[in-house]
């Protein structure tokens, strides 16, 4: 008898424990849905920096954008689209990058590949 109220018990336990686990793993840690401006640079600064500004959509952990790119040479429309990982806003599409998005939640760097010739450092605050 007791076999059979520890073998419930134990089926009761996984089933109780497959049901409650988030499906896909843990939550995107950071929701980045809103306005953000601010700086890019080239990695080798002597070629140029200028302004950013635009908007981040997050539905779970996809994230989508479009940000204008400006500068005293650029002038360039920038549609991205990531995941975010923990605090890590990772690029895919058309750009490739790693932005972090600091413990506030209000500002992000990282370097990016793909929006303009060469990659960019960049730092963006939450407006």
């Amino acid at each position: 008898m007791r076999t059979r109220w520890a073998l419930l018990l134990g089926i009761m336990t996984i089933t109780y424990g497959c049901a409650s686990a988030p499906a896909g793993g843990p939550g995107p840690g950071v929701n980045i849905t809103g306005n953000w401006v601010g700086k890019w640079e080239y990695r080798n600064v002597e070629r140029g920096s200028g302004d950013m500004r635009g908007t981040f959509t997050q539905n779970g952990r996809a994230v989508s954008g479009n940000f204008d790119v400006t500068g005293p040479v650029v002038n360039h429309v920038a549609i991205i689209s990531g995941a975010v990982s923990g605090n890590d806003v990772v690029l895919t599409e058309p750009s490739t990058g790693r932005l972090t998005v600091n413990g506030t939640g209000n500002e992000m760097t990282g370097l990016v590949d793909g929006l303009l010739d060469d990659a960019l450092k960049i730092t963006l605050r939450k407006q």
